[in-house]
């Protein structure tokens, strides 16, 4: 079987995407309707460039004119479909542009940001002709060493077969975390909102992240690849998230920090300016021991808790270390999206 897929994703590249990687072909027969569905997948997978606008607090990490891609997906309540991609690409976008595959440049707008797992939404501001949108599926049925379709947009359109090598809980350092991500190889470069899709050219995930490292906990190989957001943490919020332009849980704390994990200790690395962690003193250096009196064991769980504290409840109660010393900050607990630029008159 997994002879049969090698062979008939080699024939669905080879028909107009640059191949990045594939298993050798031989010979097989699939039906004409997979071979239609994977190679729509390709035409609806499109180049993203976005400029940001003036002042954007995300620029100092990102850039302020920013490239990727996004999927043009069918979603309920929206016919001719939205452009689904990885969040950080559109945070505070002034402009942004549709690259289709043969190089027209569209205007699109970001019609949703989701902070919780760290999606977006783009709605083209004119028709995309002669492309379908593609189906979103769950990727719960995949299973490691699975053969998947990676498709990334601009110029030159580039796709790949990739593996499944896992699916975990993941943390990033800059307060988020996910329950379940997709992990592959090998690794790929242009992976921001890149399209993951099976073998029935459905989209299962969105390029995120390259990691250094994505075999299963406690296996002693390391291998180079990728993390794709699975769609399946979006499919149970998408109709609020297209009717009001936010996650229906986005509403909670915002530090404004990184850290990361040592051990069972967290260390903060850094400090957003003008952010409450800022504001109420917590500096690099700094190693959490608590949240509201109850002891932080790991980068998730600090997260974690934040979050459960709420808005409207009061300030955060921060118990921080700093060498020997140990002290309790006061943090107002603040929305995310309230640090968020837009452009003029949004």
């Amino acid at each position: 079987m997994r002879q049969a897929l090698s062979a008939f994703f080699f024939s669905v590249l080879t028909a107009g995407a640059m191949l990045l990687a594939a298993p050798a072909p031989v010979q097989a027969q699939q039906p004409a309707d997979d071979r239609e569905r994977l190679l729509a997948a390709q035409s609806a997978t499109l180049g993203v460039a976005v400029r940001a606008v003036p002042g954007a607090g995300s620029a100092n990490s990102l850039g302020r004119r920013r490239e990727g891609s996004g999927v043009l997906v069918s979603l309920p309540g929206a016919p001719d479909g939205l452009v689904l991609t990885i969040g950080y690409l559109v945070l505070e976008a002034e402009s942004v542009e549709l690259i289709t595959r043969d190089q027209r440049r569209l205007p699109g707008q970001v019609v949703a940001y989701d902070f919780v797992n760290g999606l977006g939404l783009v709605k083209p501001l004119v028709p995309l002709a002669g492309i379908r949108p593609v189906p979103l599926a769950t990727a719960a049925s995949l299973s490691a060493g699975d053969l998947m379709l990676f498709v990334a947009g601009g110029s030159p359109q580039q796709a790949g077969v990739v593996r499944l090598m896992d699916r975990r809980a993941f943390t990033g350092y800059w307060e988020y975390h996910l329950e379940s991500a997709l992990y592959t190889s090998p690794p790929l470069g242009n992976h921001s909102g890149a399209g993951l899709f099976n073998t029935r050219g459905e989209l299962v995930g969105v390029g995120n992240l390259l990691m250094a490292d994505v075999m299963p906990e406690g296996d002693p190989r390391q291998l180079a690849g990728n993390l794709f957001v699975p769609v399946d943490t979006l499919l149970p919020v998408l109709a609020e998230l297209v009717r009001t332009g936010a996650h229906p849980q986005a509403k909670r704390p915002w530090l404004g920090v990184n850290a990361m994990q040592l051990g069972s200790r967290v260390r903060i690395t850094r400090v957003t300016a003008g952010s409450p962690a800022d504001a109420a003193g917590l500096r690099p250096g700094h190693w959490v021991a608590a949240v509201d009196g109850q002891p932080v064991l790991s980068l998730e769980s600090f997260y974690k808790q934040v979050w459960a504290h709420g808005l409207g409840t009061g300030d955060i109660r921060l118990t921080v270390r700093e060498g020997e010393r140990e002290r309790e900050l006061q943090l107002p607990a603040r929305d995310r999206s309230e640090s968020v630029a837009r452009p003029q008159g949004i």
